[in-house]
This record gives C-alpha cells, sequence and structure tokens, in this order.
C-alpha cells in the first residue's frame, strides 16, 4: 500500500505546530465493471453474469440497512446501521426529533484482519 505524509493541524489548537501523518495514496476506484472482471477471471461465472449480481447487490443492501439488519457477508466481515443521536434526560425525552443522523459502518472479519497484517507500506515523495 502506497502511502504520503501530509501535513494536518490541530482543530482544538490553531496555534500549535502541525504534524505529519500518513495518508493512503488511492489507486483509481474500483468500479463495479473491474470487479466484475475481475471475479470471472478467477470463477467459471461470465463477466456479465457477475456485473448483474453486483448491480442487484447494490440495490438490495440498501433495504437491508434502512430496516436496521446486519448484513453478514462470509469470510469478508459485516455491515451494520447505525444511528447517532442528541441524548435526552429521561427515556420518556427521548423523542424520533433527537435523532440526527443514520450511517452503515463495515467491521472486518477475523480471516480478513489477518490479511490485514500482511499489508506493506511504501512511502511515496511527492
Amino acid at each position: 500500500m502506497k502511502y504520503k505524509v501530509i501535513p494536518r493541524k490541530n482543530p482544538q489548537d490553531s496555534n500549535a505546530t502541525p504534524k505529519y501523518y500518513a495518508q493512503i495514496v488511492r489507486p483509481e476506484s474500483i468500479t463495479i465493471e473491474k470487479l466484475s472482471k475481475r471475479i470471472a477471471e478467477i470463477s467459471p461465472v461470465s463477466e456479465l453474469d457477475t456485473q448483474s449480481v453486483l448491480i442487484a447487490f447494490t440495490k438490495v443492501l440498501p433495504e437491508y440497512f434502512i430496516e436496521g439488519a446486519t448484513v453478514q457477508l462470509g469470510d469478508l466481515g459485516y455491515f451494520q446501521a447505525s444511528l447517532k443521536s442528541h441524548g435526552a434526560e429521561t427515556p420518556e425525552d427521548f423523542t424520533s426529533s433527537l435523532i440526527k443522523g443514520f450511517g452503515v459502518s463495515y467491521r472486518s472479519s477475523s480471516k480478513v484482519k489477518d490479511q490485514y497484517k500482511q499489508v506493506k507500506y511504501t512511502k511515496v515523495i511527492e
């Protein structure tokens, strides 16, 4: 994985000297077309069939998130819906107007986490 080093200011102290942090140098985005082609290379399923399934997957997945479901994807891990809200003093004081956002988070499986340990880092000078 390629990375570069960038300065970042401390948002809590605008007078502090910036510190330097790693940032991924991202390759091109992987499209459904490119993903389908790669999957077809390693499986008996055609590129077009794979693409059709992936497109359907992107349409079905949000339906489950809206229900609040956790979607498990085998050895990849799982996606889980989450809420952001302000707090209330008592349960009776809490109303849906205090809910400020909805999101989806991804959690890697232990098998994928083991693969992450194999990542090799290469510093890029720009």
